[in-house]
C-alpha cells in the first residue's frame, strides 16, 4: 500500500504542471506550492545576484589589468609569463561563473514549469535547506548519495583493473 501511495504521489506531482481545468486554463496551484515557489525564487535571485556580482568584479579586475599593461609595456619574460598565467586563471573563473549563470537561467525555467526543486532521479521534493546551501542542486540527498557511492565503486573497479 505504501509503495502504491508513493507512486501515486509521484505521478500527481509530475503531472501537476500539465494539469488543466475543463476550460483549458491552467489549474490553480495550491498555496503551499505557491509559497515554496516564492521561497525558491528568492533563493535563485540571491544566487544569481552573487554570480553577477562575481562576474562584474572579475571583469573589472581584468579591465584594470589591461589598462595597467598598457602603462607597464616594458616587461621581461618572467613578468609576461606571470601575466599570462593570471589571464588564463581569470578566463577560467569567468567561464565558471558564466556556466553558473546559465544553470541559474535553466533553474528559473524549471521554476516557471513547477519542476524546480524536484529531484531529477526520484521526483521527490528537494529539501529547502539543501536548496538554500546549493540552489542548483538537481538531486535529493538520498539520490545524490547513491550516485556518489556508485561513482566511488566505479572508480575503485577501474583502479583495480589497471
Amino acid at each position: 500500500k505504501k509503495v502504491v501511495k508513493k507512486a501515486m504521489k509521484k505521478a500527481i506531482r509530475r503531472a501537476a504542471p500539465a494539469r488543466k481545468s475543463a476550460e483549458g486554463k491552467p489549474a490553480r496551484i495550491s498555496s503551499v506550492v505557491q509559497k515554496r515557489n516564492e521561497l525558491l525564487k528568492k533563493i535563485l535571485l540571491k544566487k544569481r545576484n552573487e554570480v553577477v556580482d562575481g562576474l562584474e568584479t572579475q571583469m573589472g579586475r581584468r579591465l584594470t589589468r589591461e589598462m595597467g599593461q598598457k602603462i607597464d609595456s616594458a616587461m621581461d619574460s618572467a613578468d609576461q609569463s606571470a601575466l599570462d598565467v593570471d589571464q588564463g586563471i581569470d578566463y577560467s573563473l569567468l567561464e565558471m561563473k558564466y556556466e553558473q549563470y546559465k544553470d541559474i537561467a535553466d533553474a528559473f525555467r524549471k521554476l516557471q514549469n513547477n519542476t524546480f526543486g524536484l529531484c531529477e532521479e526520484c521526483g521527490e521534493e528537494i529539501d529547502i535547506k539543501r536548496l538554500e546551501v546549493n540552489p542548483l542542486a538537481r538531486f535529493c540527498i538520498s539520490c545524490k548519495t547513491k550516485k556518489e557511492e556508485i561513482e566511488r565503486i566505479k572508480k575503485e573497479e577501474k583502479r583495480f583493473k589497471e
